[in-house]
């Protein structure tokens, strides 16, 4: 990216290094690679680059010149540090500024280090073949070092070299764990009753393994090994009036242990076969949780003294460096301890493997093409050959009927359909909160006319309502009943000071998610993206409106201040994505021109009327022309 977007930058930089290099060189005045980077990162083989980083006739062995060839950069090559240290090794000593700015002496050693999980595995003392390191927190990360280098599908690497000289490092991985507890928690269990893990940890201890046939896929944010689709989603499975909030709560953590027991044999199917679980994380404080990895995956699980794994891991590296410990095998004798050992439960643990075979395993296969299709739907369909049709797909844009014809509402609801629109934008007014006699617009029936409409049309449109309205609670469950599936409100309907408004803002939003909607809210042009943050935080809102225009009417024009708001939410968003889910949507004013602006800012839906409605060839070319101006800028991007 920075070859071509910024040439003249690629062009004067000396050296391009991972950040660890660079704080390394500010310390001892040495550009030095860390083996344990270079493999996993820049796809070096970091045990030839280790032989060889003396060997001044032949540095660049083990780096991919093919690969930086391929790829137009064949110069990477020097540009890279031509010095490879494996972890543990020593880099250099303090320089004399280094020194005086940490108030260090002068010539402490410097020792190399790695990227956090491998510095965690031995931490955790998981050195040796036939053991998996488990590092558990809002996702799953599967570790084993191997003697020899194989692979399979949906797993990363092997990478000689990485952990240390002589061995290989591979990994397998699950996106969604301890963020699919916590989100059962904070969004469906945290209804006023102050529950804590531990109780709910209590409560499913009571329901025998299998949860009385309910199962659970654990794939919210998509799946990494043994298959891995991005599009995966997750599921519950056997769902009857007799299961309980128990129930749900074991159903999801046996389901993160299903999960893990699919990459330990993805692991070993390339030849990585692991003997025991050395667990480190969030899980270990569960003894629930603990004796249901050991029972599902059928093997031990031992948890560590030590509970900062990756900080004694680097306790560990430094004894070497300077010569306490010989080795790291030396090193972890001394310094690891165990506290416990969780061994299977012979019963449940057969239990579980019928389940595992019978239900788990199959189970993905099965969703994973409703999980497809409904991303199609919502526009956020991935094709693997990335024609045009893909990325117009990947944009959804919402037809708002507030440009439409409302006395045959019928007939524009299905020329929405035929024209493939799968959402509908209701923009709500009440003549209020406007402060405009003219700005009055659907009610609940007109509401329900659209959502029959939709349904004889056999169509499962998703009904954003935009409700532009003063107390929005009264209209709640009104709108609920009538069929809209999310509920979009005004930022500035919400009274008082800021602290009263955001207290008003989450009760509405929890009352929107009781009635069976998703909850959104909208900003108006002058209203800055910092004051939603607070609300965003909580977690219940799922999609920011970013009005670009101002409420009321139709057919204005485009404000370019929306797309920096876009950025800036996008941005703020980004930071930490596991706990701000939204969606951004961006309306008023889109068209062919303005529409490619407003995806490149970051947004996921395009709200569009008069530019649809009164286009001279039809809705559908409408939304083709913008669809294909958006495509064709990400292309030229």
């Amino acid at each position: 990216w920075v070859h071509q977007k910024e040439p003249e930058i690629w062009k004067q930089a000396h050296t391009i290094c991972e950040y660890q290099d660079f704080l390394n060189y500010k310390l001892t005045g040495k550009m030095v690679a860390s083996s344990c980077n270079a493999a996993t990162r820049w796809h070096w083989n970091g045990e030839e680059c280790i032989r060889n980083t003396d060997d001044n006739n032949n540095s660049k062995k083990g780096l991919p010149l093919s690969l930086y060839k391929t790829l137009g950069i064949p110069e990477l090559a020097d540009k890279l540090p031509q010095t490879c240290l494996p972890m543990g090794a020593v880099v250099g000593g303090l320089t004399e500024d280094a020194a005086k700015h940490l108030n260090l002496p002068k010539d402490l050693p410097v020792i190399q280090g790695g990227a956090d999980a491998f510095v965690g595995m031995i931490g955790l003392g998981c050195i040796h073949p036939g053991q998996l390191c488990l590092i558990t927190g809002s996702s799953h990360l599967h570790c084993v070092v191997t003697s020899k280098p194989s692979t399979a599908p949906g797993i990363w690497g092997a990478y000689p070299g990485a952990p240390m000289p002589g061995m290989n490092f591979a990994e397998g991985g699950q996106s969604s764990t301890g963020s699919i507890v916590r989100w059962a928690k904070s969004k469906l269990f945290q209804q006023g009753d102050g529950l804590s893990y531990k109780d709910l940890d209590d409560e499913a201890a009571q329901i025998p393994p299998g949860c009385d046939g309910l199962v659970a896929l654990e794939t919210f944010q998509g799946s990494r090994t043994p298959v891995t689709d991005p599009l995966a989603r997750g599921a519950l499975v056997g769902l009857t009036l007799s299961h309980s909030r128990a129930h749900l709560w074991r159903a999801l953590m046996e389901a993160v242990c299903f999960g893990t027991r699919a990459c330990v044999e993805g692991l070993a199917n390339a030849g990585h076969v692991a003997d025991e679980i050395i667990i480190a994380g969030g899980a270990t404080r569960s003894p629930l949780w603990l004796q249901m990895h050991a029972d599902i995956t059928g093997l031990p699980v031992v948890v560590c003294e030590n509970g900062d794994a990756p900080l004694l891991g680097c306790a560990i590296l430094a004894s070497i460096g300077v010569g306490i410990h010989e080795d790291v095998d030396t090193a972890v004798k001394a310094m690891v301890r165990q506290s416990r050992r969780v061994v299977p439960n012979e019963n449940d643990k057969q239990t579980y493997k019928s389940l595992y075979n019978q239900v788990y395993s199959k189970l993905g296969d099965a969703a994973r093409p409703i999980a497809h299709a409904i991303a199609d739907l919502r526009g956020g369909g991935i094709d693997d050959h990335g024609d045009d049709k893909a990325k117009k797909r990947r944009v959804v844009i919402s037809p708002s009927l507030l440009a439409a014809d409302w006395s045959n509402i019928r007939g524009e609801v299905e020329r929405c359909i035929k024209a493939k629109a799968s959402r509908l934008h209701v923009d709500v007014f009440d003549g209020v909160f406007l402060d405009s006699p003219h700005a009055f617009t659907f009610g609940p029936q007109m509401v329900q006319a659209i959502r029959r409409s939709c349904d004889n049309c056999d169509s499962q449109a998703v009904l954003d309502l935009h409700m532009c309205v003063e107390r929005p609670l009264r209209y709640v469950q009104p709108m609920a009943d009538a069929g809209g599936d999310r509920f979009i409100f005004q930022w500035e309907a919400m009274g008082g000071s800021d602290t009263g408004a955001l207290q008003e803002a989450i009760q509405l939003a929890k009352a929107v998610i009781s009635s069976g909607m998703q909850c959104g809210v909208s900003i108006n042009p002058g209203t800055d993206v910092e004051s939603i943050h607070p609300l965003l935080e909580t977690g219940l809102v799922d999609l920011v409106d970013i009005l670009a225009v101002e409420p009321g009417f139709g057919g204005q024009k485009f404000q370019p201040r929306a797309l920096q708001k876009l950025r800036d939410l996008k941005e703020w968003r980004d930071q930490e994505r596991d706990r701000r889910m939204f969606e951004l949507l961006v309306d008023g004013g889109i068209n062919e021109h303005t529409a490619s602006s407003a995806v490149k800012a970051g947004a996921g839906i395009l709200v569009a009327g008069t530019y649809l409605f009164k286009h001279p060839e039809g809705l559908r070319a409408g939304i083709e022309e913008i669809s294909a101006a958006h495509v064709e800028a990400r292309s030229r991007d």
